[in-house]
C-alpha cells in the first residue's frame, strides 16, 4: 500500500512541476497576433518569430534559418497552428503558460516540450 502512495504521490509532484496552464482560444489570438517571440525551438535553437494580424508569419532563426508561412487558431481545440510554405502539412500545438510568466508550445499528440517562449514583443523585430 506504501508502494502505491509513493508512487502516486510522485505522479502528482511531478504533474505539477511539468504542466502549465493551457491558454484558450481568445487568450491565444490575443498572446500571437501582432507579436514578435522570442524562443529556443528544440531543433532550430534561438529563434524570432514574427506573427502577424493578417495570418502571415515568419521566423528567422540565429544560425539564418528563415522560414515563412500562415498561422491560425483552431479555438474548438484551443491550439495554434501554422503551415510552413515548404511543408504540406498543419503543424497545431497546445500553447502553456509556466509559473515563471514564459510560455511553452506543448506537442498536442505526445505532450512534449517543443520551443520555450521566452518574451513577447509588440510588432514584428525581425
Amino acid at each position: 500500500m506504501w508502494k502505491k502512495i509513493g508512487v502516486l504521490s510522485l505522479s502528482i509532484v511531478s504533474g505539477v512541476v511539468y504542466a502549465g496552464d493551457r491558454l484558450s482560444g481568445d487568450e491565444l489570438q490575443e498572446f500571437y497576433s501582432g507579436k514578435t517571440l522570442f524562443v529556443v525551438h528544440h531543433k532550430n535553437g534561438p529563434t524570432r518569430s514574427y506573427f502577424s494580424s493578417d495570418g502571415s508569419l515568419r521566423s528567422l532563426s540565429d544560425s539564418g534559418k528563415e522560414r515563412v508561412g500562415r498561422w491560425w487558431i483552431d479555438e474548438d481545440k484551443d491550439l495554434r497552428c501554422v503551415r510552413w510554405n515548404n511543408k504540406n502539412k498543419d503543424f497545431c500545438h497546445y500553447t502553456e503558460k509556466n509559473t515563471d510568466g514564459t510560455h511553452t508550445l506543448i506537442h498536442r499528440g505526445n505532450g512534449k516540450r517543443l520551443v520555450e517562449i521566452k518574451s513577447t514583443k509588440d510588432g514584428d523585430h525581425l
